[in-house]
């Protein structure tokens, strides 16, 4: 009889393909309810995510609070993760993160749903709504900022009519910006035969078609997908997904880390990228400091 192979099999992405990570847990992680992050454990964190390998982390910059911490995350050196900033589309948040010496990229929010662009943001239509955030861009550019767009509620947006025609302006102005798929109530879905604006795979290529170079998503839990729609990402041609670790986040959370992580480990030409040594420990800081239980059956980091 041959010889049994008990191996997995590894998965393959497109020929070319990247995959980065950029950190969450330190932003809509912290807005978790019922947890506290302090200047400690946020700095404890970021060195967890250095370990791992993470590429990139997004951090509040509008407290004096938050300010020292992203000060002191800097002065730690490290070449990963690079420390980026959070901002809205507006004048006044981008002046502040262009102040914070050492950073140089920041995620500009921009909602592009009609039940956000006129309930949530109260513009009187969508071509304010526009220039608002083609104003923000612009800023960060004349800042000496790489930029980020958030396409906050895309999943429920009129990608046409609204999405594809703002992308094009912004790419006019910064081929290289990174476009940020936010999947903001988790209704997306990784089925290649769901359509625009729901279906991942359909979101990721039609920003590509639209010349797009960097696409990364940022998916929330609500209907259970966030992994299973961060992985369709990477697989249809985005090159960034933005997780949490645990998954921590508001309402249900985001993308789990640790999950990406461990599927990452089994596809081919990734399995050295991250350092998955220290993902117990980091759940047993998680839970002694932070007070998020980890059940024991948890994938990944479960005991």
């Amino acid at each position: 009889m041959a010889e049994l192979d008990y191996s997995i099999p590894k998965k393959r992405l497109p020929p070319g393909a990247e995959v980065h990570i950029s950190d969450t847990t330190l932003r809509d992680g912290a807005q978790m309810p019922g947890i506290v992050m302090g200047e400690p454990h946020k700095l404890r964190i970021f060195d967890y995510l250095h370990q791992i390998g993470i590429e990139k982390v997004e951090c509040f910059v509008f407290s004096e609070a938050d300010r020292t911490i992203t000060e002191r995350m800097l002065e730690r050196g490290y070449a990963y993760p690079r420390v980026t900033a959070w901002a809205r589309a507006n004048k006044d948040d981008i002046d502040t993160v262009a102040r914070v010496g050492g950073i140089d990229e920041v995620g500009i929010l921009m909602s592009v749903s009609d039940l956000h662009i006129f309930k949530k943001i109260g513009f009187p239509d969508r071509g304010e709504a526009e220039k608002s955030y083609l104003s923000a861009f612009s800023r960060a550019l004349e800042k000496g900022l790489a930029v980020r767009c958030h396409l906050e509620d895309v999943t429920r947006s009129d990608f046409s009519g609204f999405v594809a025609p703002l992308v094009e302006k912004m790419l006019a102005l910064a081929p290289d910006a990174i476009i940020r798929i936010c999947d903001t109530v988790g209704i997306g879905l990784p089925d290649p035969n769901m359509e625009l604006p729901r279906g991942i795979p359909h979101l990721v290529r039609a920003l590509k078609a639209l010349g797009v170079k960097h696409v990364e998503t940022h998916m929330h839990d609500d209907f259970g997908n966030a992994v299973a729609n961060s992985l369709a990402g990477f697989d249809y041609g985005a090159d960034w997904t933005s997780a949490a670790f645990l998954g921590i986040g508001e309402r249900a959370g985001n993308a789990k880390m640790e999950e990406i992580l461990i599927n990452l480990q089994y596809v081919e030409g990734l399995q050295n990228q991250y350092d998955l040594s220290c993902l117990t420990e980091f759940a047993g800081f998680m839970e002694r400091e932070l007070g998020i239980a980890v059940p024991g059956n948890k994938a990944v980091i479960g005991k």
